[in-house]
């Protein structure tokens, strides 16, 4: 299955798309994410779409900087974007070890306020603000997750 839909057809106008190479760091992940912001706002997303759109990357790759596994020195991330006529379609490929964000189970609500903790709700945040559409380990080793922001109502679920 293809993960983005085939280039447009001869005269048809294609969508735009966005790409950029991501270093595991905070600062390389500010500098995306001014970049992503800049490609939305310039695609005429809506504000609701262009904020879901930044929480999911900041979550994808903030996992990746402190959870992924990687063989060695770990590798920039590569994140696509395109806008389609009902959702806007993000793709990571990452190079850590093999991670299917789908197959993760649902965080366990604490029994009281004072033992909850920080941390350990990304993957629920993540499929509250996007639907995880594929993912996939490619033949050269990397994972690669598809997710789409509808991009009418984006709000409701």
């Amino acid at each position: 299955m293809p993960f983005f839909p085939p280039e447009a057809a001869p005269g048809e106008a294609a969508e735009p798309v966005f790409s950029v190479d991501i270093a595991l760091d905070s600062a390389a992940l500010d500098a995306a994410q001014d970049r992503l912001g800049a490609f939305l706002e310039g695609a005429g997303l809506p504000a609701p779409v262009q904020y879901r759109a930044r929480l999911v990357v900041d979550e994808l790759v903030a996992n990746l900087m402190m959870h992924g596994r990687f063989a060695g020195e770990p590798l920039p991330a590569r994140l696509t974007a395109r806008p389609g006529s009902e959702s806007l379609l993000l793709t990571l490929d990452d190079a850590a070890e093999p991670f299917d964000p789908r197959s993760a189970p649902a965080p366990e609500a604490p029994p009281s306020l004072e033992d909850d903790r920080v941390g350990g709700l990304g993957l629920a945040l993540l499929r509250k603000m996007a639907r995880i559409l594929a993912y996939e380990r490619t033949v050269d080793g990397w994972n690669r997750t598809l997710l789409a922001i509808p991009l009418a109502n984006p709000g409701a679920k």
